[in-house]
């Protein structure tokens, strides 16, 4: 149990020296168990995505086969996310090169949620405008609403991030939907 807590800890803080140390001279099974695992709710690879450690995912995706779509608990600004896959949690953190990497090794730009909130919903949540383009331009869905009937564009508005509202009116989010209690995005 220790252990697995060690590598939990090596690849959240981004200690890619340690987690090799860790793991490297292990058998296959014995490293996909451990990176498989959870501790506090999350994989490494959701942690090392959360934290920005693009060094550390590659290396779990690379050399342990981490399960890309795993999904974990994180917080955010006191909140947990429940169901949180990697590139979530990348998007939301703000992680351009892990969001990228992520996409390239084929991580799902649409994979939501437990409350079916997205990586690109995730990225308007927190006004990162270069996240929004670059999933956008990945085929990630402008329409897909989070548990509440909140879009992405209902969601930046709100936030007040208005090149990112702009942004996605421009390529094409629906200006007139609605949530579940009426509220619309009005830009």
């Amino acid at each position: 149990m220790e252990f697995k807590n060690a590598i939990f800890n090596a690849a959240k803080d981004g200690k890619l020296k340690r987690l090799k140390v860790f793991l490297d001279h292990r058998p296959k099974e014995e490293i996909q168990r451990l990176v498989s695992a959870t501790t506090n709710g999350a994989t490494p690879l959701v942690m090392a995505s959360r934290n920005g450690h693009l060094d550390v995912a590659d290396y779990l995706l690379d050399r342990c086969q981490a399960d890309i779509e795993q999904v974990g608990s994180v917080s955010f600004e006191g909140e947990t996310i429940e169901g949180a896959p990697p590139l979530w949690c990348a998007a939301a953190a703000g992680h351009l090169s892990v969001v990228q990497r992520l996409v390239e090794r084929g991580a799902r730009v649409n994979a939501t949620t437990r409350t079916n909130s997205t990586p690109l919903r995730a990225a308007c949540f927190d006004g990162h405008l270069a996240i929004v383009r670059y999933l956008v331009e990945r085929g990630a869905d402008l329409e897909i609403a989070n548990r509440h009937g909140h879009t992405c564009l209902m969601i930046a508005c709100y936030k007040g991030h208005l090149d990112i509202a702009s942004y996605l009116v421009a390529q094409g989010a629906h200006v007139n939907r609605k949530s579940a209690k009426g509220i619309s995005s009005e830009v």
